[in-house]
């Protein structure tokens, strides 16, 4: 077994395989050749904590692995991330644990990444300026990230002290040579942005349909609980709703089952999923001003897409540590 720690998972993985690497995970998820029950999430009011289990399997890559995340949210009082994960890879052969390697900065990475892979596709081509609501670890990855497939002239991001913002401002402006403004506001974030990202872990909507320009595209990844929620039901009603998937999405998503219990939309809100746009089985963004809307709760195969990669370059090049248990 190989043992990978956050500093070489961060090494070893490259934004642009990476974004090709979900590519053809999500289209093998959305046309069969995956395998990905949803993620099972044991509640332990006891200790103040949970365990998330995620497995998933890729038919044509033969990668086989689970992400286990922790959260206890007394942590950060004890110096510790109040998230925490691994991720198992298993030879799809034998069953036998071949890697394990930390899971939270690949999390955050693939995340960003399948937000670039569905922008590549449902994106106008010209997108000179993006809008981000949040400026924690999403927030900094997707800047990474979706530099690598936009061309961007100006990024304005909102965070409700500002503080944030202003750190990941002064960090990422001098990498990414683009300017970088801090928004006084989550409208003024949105408004005259062709890109929006909204990555909080709010309860109550951070976006609102008046804000988005004719033509946006949003990228929607904060919210992954039936209690969480970062748009309104009026900007479902208004975009065209693609998924990372559609059972993990009327699972999971307090997004669109808020707005289905409210009644702010109805029947089946969702165009499709992300994989089968990829899969050329439906279109994508279909009018230059349509409105289209990127909703990923995070899923199993992205974990193992990416874990895959990292293992595959960490063999190449002999990195990681390997230990008998």
């Amino acid at each position: 077994m190989r043992v990978i720690s956050e500093r070489e998972v961060g090494r070893l993985l490259d934004i642009p395989e990476l974004i090709g690497a979900l590519e053809q995970a999500h289209i093998q998820y959305s046309t069969g050749k995956a395998i990905m029950p949803v993620r099972l999430v044991m509640p332990l009011p006891a200790i103040g904590g949970r365990i998330t289990s995620m497995p998933g399997y890729l038919a044509d890559d033969r990668a086989l692995g689970i992400k286990v995340v922790t959260y206890f949210q007394e942590n950060p009082r004890k110096n510790l991330p109040a998230i925490l994960a691994v991720v198992m890879l298993f030879s799809a052969e034998t069953g036998k644990l071949i890697a394990l390697m930390e899971g939270s900065s690949l999390t955050a990475i693939r995340t960003a990444c399948a937000s670039a892979m569905a922008t590549k596709v449902l994106a106008n081509p010209q997108t000179p300026v993006l809008g981000i609501l949040g400026a924690g670890v999403q927030a900094r990855a997707h800047l990474r990230a979706l530099s690598r497939v936009r061309k961007l002239e100006r990024v304005k991001i909102y965070s409700p002290s500002g503080r944030s913002a202003e750190r990941v401002k002064a960090e990422l402006e001098p990498e990414l040579r683009v300017p970088i403004e801090v928004a006084g506001s989550a409208a003024e974030a949105v408004r005259g942005s062709q890109v929006v990202v909204t990555a909080t872990t709010s309860k109550e909507p951070v976006l609102e349909a008046d804000w988005l320009e004719p033509g946006a595209h949003v990228n929607a990844v904060g919210s992954h609980r039936p209690d969480l929620r970062e748009i309104d039901g009026r900007t479902l009603a208004r975009c065209t709703l693609f998924v990372d998937s559609r059972e993990a999405i009327m699972a999971e998503c307090g997004d669109v089952l808020l707005a289905l219990r409210e009644g702010s939309i109805s029947g089946d809100p969702i165009c499709g999923e992300i994989g089968a746009v990829l899969a050329g089985l439906i279109p994508g963004r279909t009018r230059r001003d349509e409105i289209t809307l990127y909703k990923s709760v995070g899923i199993a195969i992205q974990d193992v897409a990416a874990a895959h990669l990292v293992y595959r370059r960490a063999l190449a090049e002999n990195a990681g540590t390997e230990v008998e248990i």
